[in-house]
């Protein structure tokens, strides 16, 4: 009986410690909009594919830098000045982003490449157009939504560590919403990223909101409109052209209350 309630002890811990971090980024990130004019940071492309290599010149994940070395990928590079460390970056749960498949032990994800966490991409850290296409996602000011206690910035997100295998993780894109959902698969789809997570805190994935507030969440509870900034029932959301769902519509779940239950990977990231 000691065991049970000792892990159990261990998983309340590890989801409190990953609480603290999503709220020391929901800090780091209204600090850097404080200091630009109240835009949240957002790489001037979308995303860019690798290869991607990091300072030491070896393969790494591309949620850090470009294989320029300075050129960010994701936002997480440019909160660098107001966190206190690149491994806040990292659940304690989860633990992706400390160790990569390109060398043996534990570093941080600037040496990595790869990230706990990862960014709505549809709404916030580059808010998508009305054709759904990336490519023409706008930069974002806090001001602009009316509603920021509801919608999503920052979630726990999941993926592999392998820099030649790199299912996205820290994109929570148009993508995405029409890769993932609960029409399809706990694996083989980009569920992994969000729905289906790997190593989630009694189910529940740590959302920071566009306020500044982090609170656990079931992924079955958190709807598309939350993440494309829409809050009124019924509207259609279009996604990435190409992509197996066309639209998704606002007042919908992301997920399902059977995929809460399910984890696209057992495998450490």
């Amino acid at each position: 009986m000691l065991l049970p309630a000792l892990s159990k002890a261990k998983d309340r811990a590890n989801a409190i410690s990953c609480l603290s971090n999503t709220k020391q980024i929901s800090l780091g990130v209204y600090m850097y909009a404080g200091d630009n004019g109240d835009f949240f940071p957002s790489p001037r492309d979308w995303w860019l594919p690798g290869p991607y290599k990091n300072s030491l010149n070896l393969m790494c994940g591309g949620e850090w830098f470009l294989r320029d070395h300075v050129t960010p990928n994701t936002p997480a590079p440019m909160l660098v000045p107001y966190l206190p460390s690149a491994k806040i970056w990292v659940c304690p749960k989860r633990k992706r982003g400390l160790t990569y498949t390109t060398a043996p032990g534990d570093f941080d994800p600037s040496v990595t490449g790869f990230l706990s966490y990862g960014f709505n991409s549809c709404g916030v850290f580059g808010a998508v157009g009305p054709d759904g296409n990336m490519a023409t996602a706008k930069p974002f000011k806090a001001s602009s939504v009316s509603k920021p206690a509801e919608v999503v910035a920052c979630t726990d997100t999941s993926g592999s560590n392998d820099p030649n295998n790199t299912p996205a993780a820290a994109w929570l894109d148009s993508f995405w919403a029409g890769s993932s959902g609960p029409t399809l698969p706990a694996t083989g789809s980009e569920n992994a990223r969000l729905q289906t997570a790997y190593a989630r805190h009694n189910k529940r994935v740590n959302v920071i909101y566009v306020d500044g507030h982090a609170a656990p969440s079931l992924p079955s509870k958190l709807t598309w409109g939350q993440f494309y900034g829409v809050l009124d029932a019924g509207v259609t959301l279009k996604t990435s052209p190409s992509t197996p769902v066309a639209s998704v519509r606002s007042d919908d779940p992301i997920s399902s209350p059977a995929l809460d239950a399910l984890e696209w990977s057992s495998a450490p990231e």
